[in-house]
């Protein structure tokens, strides 16, 4: 596919006419987009919102200094070095272009006053510090732009422009966007959907293998703490945690049943004086939960659709999560 950059050339005007014809040129040797003064009307304050918005569309941004420091806003900052402390502000690749020897430059090309000629100083000062070249004369600098922007796209890869016969419609976005879905679906079903317990799940604890927890009991009515270690099943602290994730549930959820399987571990005295609210899990336990249950392939991470600006976390039963889950909850029939 044919991709353009487009080049933002910043100059004075009047002074360096065969300059900016010489860089145009080679620009478009380069299959490069021009883009500069030669697209106002004039550079004056109501022209500069526009001025930054085609900087904005610009890969690449061209600086030419020679004599002039041009004209000037309001404020005496000239139009040429605002484009450039723009291009800097908005982190454009910049290449600089300077005269190397302004002082031979005829009377009508350079600058008249001791304040514009130091304006031009400091200017030329603050584009050194970017990536910097000398020039002569038109050919010297055409040639010096062409070498420069082929090491400059090396150095600094740009989207660019194409064709409009190439662009996406908002259709094929869309259905682009679809598939991209489907395809992550597919994926993370093909990794934890299978209906059986992953490989090496034998050597792991599960079942009714016990999970230990340390909890903060009130012990009378007169609030005395003792701390207690309660202990519940893998599978009991599953049986609690499971039913919400039927349809999805959030990570708060997950540990919200968690805490409750522990709670109701606790003998009927000690529930009796310590409120719910007072269970608490440590986040050192949480990540034991969740690892242990997704390394049992019981669960996996939530799949539906949710706005962007929607950063939780969800849980979601895996196949064998859910079979398991009804294996461990269905009630047996009772024995005459």
């Amino acid at each position: 596919m044919e991709v353009k950059h487009q080049v933002f050339v910043s100059s004075t005007y009047r002074d360096l006419v065969e300059e900016r014809k010489a860089v145009i040129h080679a620009l478009l040797e380069l299959d490069c987009i021009p883009a500069g003064m030669e697209l106002f009307p004039a550079a004056d304050e109501d022209a500069w919102t526009l001025i930054k918005d085609v900087i904005d569309g610009c890969d690449y941004y061209v600086l030419i200094l020679a004599g002039k420091y041009g004209s000037q806003n309001s404020e005496g900052i000239g139009y040429t070095e605002m484009e450039f402390d723009y291009a800097v502000l908005t982190g454009k690749p910049i290449i600089a272009f300077l005269h190397e020897n302004p002082e031979i430059l005829p009377s009508a090309n350079t600058e008249k006053t001791e304040a514009l000629q130091a304006k031009l100083a400091t200017f030329r000062e603050k584009a050194k510090a970017k990536h910097c070249k000398f020039w002569t004369n038109p050919e010297d600098l055409g040639g010096k732009v062409s070498r420069s922007l082929i090491q400059l796209r090396k150095r600094h890869p740009s989207a660019g422009w194409i064709p409009g016969k190439y662009a996406a419609t908002d259709s094929l976005l869309r259905e682009l966007q679809e598939l991209r879905a489907r395809v992550a679906q597919f994926e993370l079903e093909a990794a934890v959907g299978s209906s059986s317990a992953p490989p090496g799940t034998d050597q792991l604890a599960q079942g009714t293998d016990l999970v230990y927890h340390s909890v903060t009991v009130i012990t009378d009515e007169k609030g005395v703490n003792k701390k207690k270690t309660v202990s519940a099943t893998w599978d009991t602290i599953f049986s609690y945690i499971g039913p919400s994730m039927m349809n999805e549930c959030t990570d708060e959820e997950m540990m919200d049943k968690a805490k409750l399987a522990f709670y109701h571990a606790l003998v009927e005295d000690d529930r009796k004086h310590t409120p719910f609210s007072k269970i608490g899990l440590p986040y050192v336990l949480e990540d034991r939960l969740r690892v242990q249950f997704q390394a049992l392939g019981l669960i996996a991470p939530g799949m539906k659709r949710r706005a962007v600006s929607d950063r939780g976390r969800y849980w979601r039963l895996t196949p064998y999560g859910e079979r398991h889950l009804l294996n461990i909850k269905a009630e047996r029939k009772r024995s005459n």
